[in-house]
């Protein structure tokens, strides 16, 4: 069993006790996933999902590690194949992390000699992504400034593959190297005006969804591994803010843009779903298992969307949300979520295809919706890589 799934199965007892303790008041008005009641007032139940069919899902994410050679540059890798990106190739955070938590996964699924290497080869690299003048994660890898254009949630999903390559190997460096991403959050990220909420970059243009996501469930993550109490603090005071003031559309799911109701995206959903959860279970109150759960209710709710159970927006959105709600899934015993990544997975593996054979394409076929992933990119394929990795992980390492 891999260090990832003991650490899941650990709290599974766990779980249930501050779920059961929650159930009565989620159970009163009825069912819904796992007994919570749906946010939206129309409270369909869950949709009814397809039987998966079975994959070789670390092999898959194994050969995810192989197509990445395609966009090999020297030690590292490029934006777009053939690295035509002009006088900047390398891939920037955002694009490259999928690719770290796929050698995270597949060490953490099937432990051997040369999974933990390839984790290794990828946290050292990532490593050069951190500006010591800034003080934080830098978009593009061997930025050395101080006035470098900066993203906190860049630094959450950083800090997240790092907690995660700590877990697969238990190397206290790559721990380290996901707290700093979180101090600067901390100290840089929050906005101290008087109204809260999470600035997407240190120009802080405006308050960011998956910004507030990615860096309450890193702090929820750190604190489970080195119990610093103001972290566990910071993570209540992001996700508060969030249930108050980021959950405006009709549904009350959370928004990339605050007061933007269009702006509902699944990738900034799951991380603060699990991040209650850890809340919750590290006794900061049964209200936020209660959240948790009618959030995550929502989502499997047969009329919360017009796509059903078919993620199709953009790989690198959908793989994070498939990734943690399948860890909240396994957490709290629900195998809905599990469920629901296979069933993406296998289609994936059906779809994504390129007639080159790189997972360049859209899980359900068709073009992909989102209009920031152009052709060529490491991110798509890296995200689904990804998918089958965490997959493996949460199936038992198939």
């Amino acid at each position: 069993m891999g260090a990832a799934r003991r650490r899941a199965a650990s709290v599974v007892a766990l779980a249930a006790f501050a779920l059961l303790a929650c159930a009565p008041a989620a159970l009163a008005a009825g069912g819904g996933l796992g007994g919570f009641q749906p946010l939206t007032p129309w409270q369909r139940p869950p949709l009814t999902l397809p039987q998966p069919r079975p994959l070789a899902d670390a092999g898959l994410a194994e050969a995810g590690l192989r197509q990445a050679a395609r966009w090999r540059h020297g030690k590292w890798y490029c934006e777009y194949l053939r690295c035509a990106h002009g006088p900047y190739p390398l891939v920037t955070v955002w694009g490259e992390v999928p690719m770290f938590e796929t050698a995270d996964a597949l060490q953490i699924a099937q432990p051997s000699r040369a999974h933990r290497a390839t984790v290794e080869r990828f946290a050292l690299e990532n490593e050069r992504y951190w500006d010591r003048a800034l003080g934080g994660y830098a978009p593009y890898p061997g930025d050395r400034e101080a006035n470098v254009l900066a993203y906190f949630d860049d630094n959450g999903w950083e800090g997240l593959a790092f907690v995660e390559a700590y877990q697969a190997t238990h190397r206290r460096r790559w721990l380290s190297d996901a707290q700093r991403a979180f101090r600067f959050i901390a100290a840089r990220g929050w906005d101290r005006s008087g109204g809260g909420g999470m600035w997407w970059n240190t120009l802080h243009p405006y308050h960011s969804g998956p910004a507030l996501a990615s860096d309450s469930l890193l702090g929820a993550l750190l604190y489970g591994a080195d119990h610093e109490r103001w972290q566990l603090e910071d993570v209540a005071k992001y996700v508060n803010w969030a249930n108050a003031n980021d959950d405006h559309d009709e549904r009350q799911l959370y928004l990339e843009v605050p007061g933007q109701p269009e702006s509902v995206n699944d990738y900034v959903q799951a991380p603060l779903v699990y991040a209650q959860y850890l809340l919750c279970r590290d006794g900061e109150g049964e209200g936020y298992c209660v959240q948790a759960g009618r959030v995550a209710a929502t989502m499997a709710e047969e009329d919360v969307n017009g796509f059903g159970y078919e993620y199709n927006y953009g790989p690198e959105y959908d793989a994070i949300f498939m990734q943690w709600m399948m860890a909240y899934g396994q957490a709290t015993g629900e195998g809905y979520w599990l469920t629901l990544a296979e069933v993406n997975a296998a289609a994936a593996a059906a779809n994504a295809a390129n007639a080159s054979g790189l997972w360049l394409g859209s899980w359900w076929g068709g073009p992909i919706a989102d209009p920031e992933t152009h052709p060529g990119m490491l991110r798509t394929m890296a995200a689904t890589a990804s998918l089958f990795a965490w997959t493996a992980v949460y199936a038992g390492g198939a």
